[in-house]
Parts: structure tokens; C-alpha cells; sequence
């Protein structure tokens, strides 16, 4: 890696300017190496990997940055221990491998998580045959890379499960096996990756659709729509001589704009997950469990995942054919998630218990037949009349995808570029030693470990005005400096942008998220300027999706926003 990338992204003295008007006059204005169309992770690891590689380079995203399935994914950084059961043995190395280098590049959203499965005697997660079969897995799983993390599995006893999860059901447990992965926060993830590329001098903006695509052996230029934090919306023509097409589930819609005969190649498959607040379970490990009535595929298993004072359960793995924009979990989904969890628990977890659900499409690529569990994870990168297209992947090999697609893009440019991302630390990353921010504990312990180094500009906000070291919303550790934070820096550019991607509020819990919707869009009418009619259609649109997603389960709607003035924001 080049010592003058990682400088810039280390000498870090102001938050990055991630400004969207001065990224759509650019876009306007300037004759483009690359534009990539989409701004989930895939598509913002191709613009990092392309800026820095001298491109230069445009990004446009419809919706807001991880609006798809970049934030509702499992939210794990991992090697895909099941897939050795597949036989995938060079996708889990290369995960593997990428896992790491996340965990380096990112110490401040990627951490380290360890996952249990119990043993039991019989009717178990793992019968003593089964655990064998598993250990053998688990010593190819540590052999291909998992050492690099620093921990290898290990078996452990009766009590030492307990330990880690003293609701589990004790009658016939035998003891546990304990390995490691990570976890992060994906879409804040995605944030950085788009951040750091913007700070290195891509062109990135959300709220900014493809809606036309003319291409010619020039190259292409494409119209793109950009709508306002206003409502109102302009379309500019982009030039660029290669497009890549990284939009994840839609991507079959971007390639018909280019060829209207594209035959169509993603198959979505549907994962569902549940909040309940951890005290339900009291797990410190991922608790892995038998699904019942094959929710997962055949022979499938859940897991709950510890998140502050939260946990989640999840996941299906089904084909859907439905709205690519809203998918949702159904209250059968969630029963189904959380009666699987209760059979292995001393206790019961029910739908009533839920605070929050989320429901994302994994885009895998269809090689037809079977379950969309038994289809691979494996990606897929196609060049048709100068337009890159990424399928396929998953969210821990998204730097690989994002270099093989830029060799592809220096290919057609005929120009050869050194990928220089594999060691490159993303904005807050470079020289954050999370244990040590951690062991300090306290707000700016809170704040490290979502901002890395920049949690100290959160810490200027707050000096400038001390009421927003107040929390947002009961209940939840985000505080209103992050809000401001997050419209001023970070482009957020509705109530949803806020409380969906930049703090998970509405993902932990949706009726607390709701009841400060009306607060947060105050904030951004005195930030943005917004008029008074736009506010209120933001608020009531993000009332109404939780209202919705409660109503999906059969629980009670939300009762509306609070009424409050809230704090301040501190003047620029």
C-alpha cells in the first residue's frame, strides 16, 4: 500500500467532507474514469478500490448508503464454517483471509465474537457423532485461517457452556465446542468503506438514481436523477467510459437499462431476523440451535447474537418473489425463529417479546434448481459492452469482489493498476486500538466503538453543546451528537437515513426509534433547511414502516412521536 494513502487516511484532523452537492456538481462536470452505480458494500468497496488506484472515480446510490441488503445482513464478518460442509473450501479460505484483513482494516466496527454450539446427549444442536464431524470441521476451519485471529476452537465442559449461556436447557448437556468469527455493524461498515473513498476523492452521492443508460464505443453516459432533501429532484447526464453495475438484488434492473434483452440472473433469498432484549436469553456467546420446520434449509441451524443490551435471532434462508423494496418478516418467520430458540432454552422467547425485525435479500446468482440455502456464495463478475457486473458474494469477500471488478474496469480502460485496499484502513481505523478504547470504558469508549478515531469530532459537537450528550431514545446508548453528526458529516438526508444506517435505533428497537422520529426530523429541517410539509411526510413515513412491521407480526402499532423539543443543535 501506497504510505501516501495510508497518511491521508491516518493524519485525520476534521471529519471527512462528504458533502453530496459538491459530489453532484463534480458529477456533473467531470469526465469520469468509472461511474459505479449502487452504494451497498460491494458497490463502495469498487469505488475505494478504483480511487485508489488513480481513477477517477463517481458513485451514485438511488436510496442511502446500505439501504438494501448491506444493512440487513446477519451482520458477520466470517469464513462460512458451513460451507466446509459444502465443500466450498476456497470460498472459506479467501473469507477467511478477507476476515482478517477487515478486523485490521476496521478495528472499530469489526470485532471479535465467540460462537457456541452445545452438546447433548440426544436432541441436541450436536449429538456426540455429529460434534466429531464438526470438530474435524472446526480444525479446517482454524487451518485455512482461522488461527489469524488469534484464537483457536476449543472444546469446553457442562459448566463452562452454563457459563456462557445459563439459560440453555441443562438435561442431557454434555459440554460445548467454542470458536470464533466477527461481527460488525454492516451498515456503518458500508459508511466507512464510502467515506473513505470520498476522502480520497471519489464522487459519491445518494438519493441519485440511474433511470437511463446510453452507451457507445466512447463510452456511456449516463441520467441520473438526484432528489433533494427537499423532495424536489433534477436529472444530470454523468459521462464515464466504464459503468459497473454493483446493485446487489436490482442489479438485473441496471443491466435492462444497458440491454433491454438482459436475461436475468440474481435469485433473491429471503432472511429474516428478530430483536428481544438479551436479559430473554442472557447469552455472552453466539448461541448456536436446531431450526424447527426447516426454516434454514434442510437440517438447518439459528443463532443468537448479543447487541448491547439487545440480542438477535435469525435466519431464514428462502426464495422470495416479492417487492425487492420491502421485504418483511412475517409473524409466522419470527414464531418460527423464536420457538427453534425457546426449545433450546430453560426459558420462552415469544413474538410478544420482539423489539425490532429486519428483513434482507441475499443476491445470489441463479444456476437454477434446488433451495436458495444450497445455492452458492460464491460471486460472480461478467463484462457486456463495457459494463462491469458484480453478482453474487457475500458482505465479508466484498473487498475481493470490488478488486476483481476493477481489474476488469483497468482491462477496458487498457491500463494495468496495483490494487492497493488488501492493507488500507478505512476512516477512524488506522492506529485504533479497540481493546485499549475499550478497557477506558464511558461515553468516549461508547463513541470509539462506532467512530474509531473520529469519535472525538462526536466529543467537539457535544463540547459545544452538552445537551446532546443526551440519549436519543430510551433505552438505547445513541446519543442526539451522533444525529447531528450523522446529517452533517455523514449524508444522512432523511429521519430514516438517521435512525436506520447511521445509529440502528430503528433496528434494535422500532417504537423507541419511532417515538423520537419527530425530533431527529426538527434536526434536520434546521440543518438541510428543509420545508415544514417535507419534515412531516419523513416522520409520518417512518412512523408508518414500524407501524407496519408491528402489524406484520400481530403486535400493537406504535403510540406516535413524542412531543419534545429535545436539544439544541450547536451552531456551525
Amino acid at each position: 500500500m501506497s504510505r501516501a494513502l495510508r497518511s491521508a487516511v491516518a493524519n485525520q484532523t476534521a471529519p471527512v467532507a462528504f458533502d453530496r452537492e459538491t459530489a453532484l456538481a463534480s458529477l456533473r462536470g467531470t469526465a469520469l474514469d468509472v461511474l459505479v452505480v449502487g452504494g451497498g458494500i460491494t458497490g463502495v468497496s469498487v469505488a475505494l478500490d478504483a480511487v485508489t488506484r488513480g481513477l477517477t472515480v463517481g458513485l451514485v446510490e438511488r436510496a442511502d448508503f446500505a439501504a438494501g441488503t448491506s444493512s440487513a445482513s446477519s451482520k458477520m464478518i466470517h469464513g462460512g464454517l458451513r460451507y466446509i460442509e459444502q465443500k466450498e473450501v476456497r470460498l472459506v479460505y479467501h473469507s477467511l483471509l478477507e476476515r482478517q484483513r477487515m478486523y485490521e482494516r476496521a478495528p472499530h466496527l469489526v470485532s471479535r465474537l465467540p460462537f457456541l454450539f452445545p452438546i447433548y446427549r440426544d436432541k441436541g444442536v450436536f449429538s456426540p457423532g455429529v460434534a466429531r464431524t464438526l470438530r474435524a470441521g472446526l480444525v479446517a476451519y482454524d487451518a485455512l485461517g482461522g488461527w489469524r485471529i488469534g484464537r483457536r476452537h476449543r472444546r469446553i465442559s457442562r459448566e463452562q457452556v452454563l457459563t456462557q449461556c445459563p439459560t440453555l436447557r441443562p438435561e442431557g448437556l454434555l459440554g460445548g465446542l467454542l470458536y470464533f468469527d466477527c461481527r460488525t455493524d454492516d451498515a456503518r461498515l458500508t459508511l466507512a468503506v464510502a467515506r473513505t473513498a470520498a476522502m480520497l476523492g471519489a464522487h459519491v452521492a445518494n438519493r441519485a438514481e440511474v433511470v437511463a443508460l446510453e452507451s457507445s464505443r466512447g463510452g456511456h453516459v449516463a441520467t441520473v436523477r438526484a432528489t433533494g432533501a427537499d423532495g424536489t429532484s433534477e436529472d444530470l447526464r454523468v459521462r464515464a467510459k466504464v459503468v459497473v453495475n454493483a446493485a446487489g438484488v436490482w442489479s438485473d434492473a441496471v443491466s435492462t437499462l444497458a440491454d433491454a434483452d438482459h436475461r436475468h440472473q440474481i435469485r433473491p433469498a429471503k432472511g429474516v431476523h428478530v430483536v428481544v432484549p438479551w436479559e430473554k436469553v442472557r447469552s455472552q456467546s453466539t448461541l448456536t440451535f436446531p431450526m424447527l420446520g426447516g426454516a434454514r434449509g434442510k437440517g438447518g441451524k439459528g443463532f443468537v447474537v448479543r447487541w448491547g443490551d439487545h440480542c438477535y435471532v435469525g435466519t431464514t434462508d428462502t426464495a422470495y418473489t416479492g417487492d425487492l423494496d420491502d421485504p418483511r418478516c412475517t409473524r409466522a418467520e419470527a414464531r418460527t425463529l423464536l420457538e427453534s430458540l425457546s426449545a433450546a432454552l430453560s426459558t420462552e422467547i415469544t413474538v410478544e417479546d420482539v423489539t425490532s425485525t429486519w428483513a434482507g435479500l441475499r443476491p445470489l446468482i441463479d444456476t437454477g434448481g434446488g433451495d436458495t440455502s444450497e445455492l452458492s456464495r460464491e460471486h460472480e463478475v461478467t463484462v457486456q459492452d463495457g459494463v462491469v457486473t458484480v453478482a453474487g458474494g457475500k458482505l465479508t469477500v466484498a473487498r475481493t469482489m470490488a478488486q476483481i471488478a476493477t481489474d476488469k474496469v483497468c482491462g477496458l480502460l487498457g491500463t494495468r493498476r496495483t490494487c492497493r485496499t488488501a492493507d488500507l484502513p478505512l476512516v477512524g481505523g488506522a492506529d485504533f486500538d479497540a481493546e485499549a478504547v475499550e478497557a477506558t470504558g464511558g461515553r468516549f469508549g461508547r463513541l470509539s466503538g462506532r467512530y474509531g478515531t473520529e469519535a472525538r469530532f462526536v466529543e467537539d459537537l457535544i463540547a459545544a453543546a452538552p445537551a446532546l450528550a443526551e440519549p436519543m431514545a430510551p433505552g438505547l446508548p445513541y446519543l442526539w451528537a451522533e444525529a447531528v453528526y450523522a446529517i452533517r458529516h455523514e449524508m444522512a438526508r432523511t429521519v430514516g437515513d438517521v435512525l436506520t444506517r447511521r445509529v440502528p435505533a430503528r433496528i434494535l428497537d422500532s417504537r423507541a426509534a419511532a417515538s423520537v422520529a419527530d425530533r431527529v426530523g426538527e434536526l434536520l429541517a434546521a440543518e438541510l433547511s428543509l420545508p415544514g410539509h417535507e419534515v412531516d411526510r419523513q416522520v409520518a413515513e417512518f412512523v408508518a414502516d414500524v407501524r407496519r412491521e408491528r402489524e406484520a407480526l400481530g403486535l400493537p402499532a406504535p403510540a406516535g412521536t413524542a412531543q419534545h423539543s429535545g436539544p439544541a443543535a450547536p451552531k456551525r
